[in-house]
């Protein structure tokens, strides 16, 4: 069997060959010391499945990349296929085109070896034709709005030199439309990922999408030359080349209908992290760093909601949870649980919050069932329940789920309707996000990779210092001078912290560091989104008074807090409940 990874392989060269092959299937990635642990996922999952591969097997690599190049490399000394490598060229001009042609001819001549006999012209011909017909047919069912499964099963099969004909019905659920654009992604993971986030994947224009089944051929008078000239100068490109012009992505915005674009960037990978960040459209998008494979989307999920959310323009009905006139936001996090009750006017009734623990659903009960005796009212007085937060999607009694991000957003706007700027600080991430006049999510940006510029990072350090939150803010207050701390990671802040002490610095100063090492992280993030004040400060960090001098000193501006800064999520959630009741009850 034939196998191939890069879509600058030219399928219409593999099927005039009439040999088996097909595109190498991988979603497992290794750590293997041959190769740089700094290569993308995608490098690792294709060296694991050759390096498994048979002596009868034949792997076809393309250098499109350092990394790529590297795993062909040692492939060569450790997979019992045979490894073959093609050499694209770092243009797209006539000289790369003619450069090209000469590789396509060397693996031209390789096949016809493997099989014993010339490929000849009539079927290079063929072979384009079978490909334009693949091509058709792939696209086709694109348009015709299947769903994510049946797509990446019309992507296999063409991979392979068939056509596979979708069997189950036309996917119509009436969601946003969403488009992937860049690095790989397969077509089932990232569009369950979309379909998690409330959107619907239409197009995936990956490696691992549609990507290589695109091009014209200029000519068939040399065959090579003009699949040359389609891998080169016709088909999209990947980020290997300039980017597809915004021509190029607005065609596409409008055959599909597409609401909004997420551009993926594979992790370590210059070539998209680079120029995608650039890219312009028309439509609304969203930049996310993407892995392969998708081994956890729990991060990914909330980004892409927040995005999506954003998105939707359609009227839903919702099915009411009681017959009373009470809405309930909780805010499951993954340090606390925040529960609001508000009235038809959305006015605060009752909260609660308490540490989440391990049982995020039944903590979510107990406190709703805590205010139900508190305020003498019972599940059927709720009319319906908003869930937010981590643990959002396992919240049983609520009847839908919200991105934190928009949940904040919502509160924050309430809480002050001047708001143009949110900064939220929990226990596990930071949120920095942009607000429109009318409260509405602009952009946002997160720091959930980390536990550094977060409650746990203070509570880690706290415990170092032997202080409690309240007297680290006021050995910050009564320090002389600021200590730098340099580590980004909370682990080694933690020995970087050990190793000041030891060398005699206050405790006053070491604090005041502590807290500027934070507000540096929150001022990046709000810059980078280029916010403005008034900016509403929520989230349990929101009460460190240590914390908000320091942001306040570091952006120049004085913050607003909520009364109770934690809550604001949880009252978001529940201000989204009670307009969306409003919403069905008018259609």
């Amino acid at each position: 069997m034939i196998y191939y990874a890069c879509t600058y392989v030219p399928v219409e060269i593999l099927i005039a060959s009439g040999l088996p092959f097909q595109k190498l299937e991988v979603r497992e990635s290794g750590e293997d010391p041959l190769i740089h642990r700094n290569l993308c996922g995608y490098c690792k999952s294709v060296y694991e499945g050759v390096k498994n591969l048979k002596k009868d097997d034949v792997y076809i690599a393309v250098d499109s990349c350092d990394g790529m190049r590297r795993t062909a490399d040692v492939l060569m000394k450790n997979s019992q296929a045979k490894v073959f490598t093609l050499r694209l060229p770092w243009r797209n001009d006539d000289s790369a085109v003619e450069f090209y042609a000469g590789e396509l001819k060397r693996l031209t001549e390789f096949l016809s070896e493997l099989r014993g006999k010339p490929i000849t012209t009539d079927e290079l011909i063929k072979g384009m034709e079978r490909f334009i017909k693949l091509k058709k047919h792939l696209w086709k069912v694109h348009r015709e709005g299947y769903s994510a499964e049946e797509l990446s099963a019309a992507l296999k099969a063409a991979g392979s030199g068939k056509i596979y004909t979708p069997e189950s019905e036309r996917d119509s659920n009436f969601l946003p439309r969403i488009a992937y654009f860049g690095g790989i992604a397969e077509s089932v993971q990232i569009g369950e990922l979309i379909r998690k986030a409330g959107g619907k994947m239409v197009l995936n224009e990956s490696c691992g999408g549609i990507r290589g089944f695109t091009g014209d051929y200029s000519t068939r008078e040399n065959p090579l030359n003009a699949i040359s000239k389609r891998l080169l100068q016709s088909r999209i490109p990947c980020g290997r080349f300039e980017v597809a012009v915004r021509k190029d992505y607005e065609e596409l915005l409008m055959e599909f209908e597409i609401d909004g674009v997420i551009f993926g960037s594979p992790k370590f990978c210059d070539f998209y992290g680079f120029e995608y960040r650039n890219v312009k459209i028309s439509k609304p998008s969203i930049f996310v760093e993407i892995d392969y494979p998708l081994y956890s989307g729990g991060q990914l999920l909330t980004r892409l909601g927040a995005f999506i959310e954003t998105l939707k323009k359609e009227k839903m009905t919702h099915v009411r949870r009681g017959e009373g006139k009470l809405f309930v936001g909780v805010d499951s996090g993954s340090t606390t649980t925040n529960i609001v009750v508000v009235d038809q006017m959305g006015n605060i009734i009752g909260w609660r919050s308490e540490k989440t623990g391990r049982d995020i659903s039944k903590k979510a009960t107990e406190l709703l069932e805590d205010l139900m005796r508190e305020l003498e009212f019972n599940m059927n007085d709720i009319s319906y329940c908003i869930a937010t937060g981590y643990g959002r999607n396992i919240i049983d009694f609520a009847n839908d789920a919200v991105t934190e991000i928009t949940c904040h957003a919502k509160g924050a706007h309430r809480f002050f309707p001047q708001a143009r700027s949110v900064i939220d600080m929990g226990g596990q991430d930071s949120k920095v996000i942009r607000l429109d006049a009318s409260g509405k999510v602009v952009d946002f940006v997160m720091n959930d990779k980390c536990a550094a510029g977060t409650g746990r990072f203070l509570e880690v350090m706290s415990n170092v210092l032997q202080l409690d939150l309240g007297k680290m803010s006021e050995a910050a207050f009564n320090s002389k001078k600021i200590v730098p701390i340099s580590s980004m990671c909370t682990v080694f802040a933690e020995s970087e912290v050990i190793s000041l002490l030891g060398k005699g610095e206050s405790v006053e100063d070491i604090s005041a560091g502590l807290f500027e090492s934070i507000g540096k992280r929150i001022k990046a993030m709000y810059r980078r989104l280029k916010c403005e004040p008034p900016t509403v400060f929520t989230g349990g960090v929101a009460r460190n008074k240590g914390m908000v001098r320091t942001l306040e000193e570091m952006l120049g501006t004085s913050l607003l807090i909520p009364d109770v800064p934690d809550i604001v999520g949880a009252y978001g959630a529940a201000l989204i409940a009670m307009e969306r009741m409003e919403e069905s009850e008018r259609f």
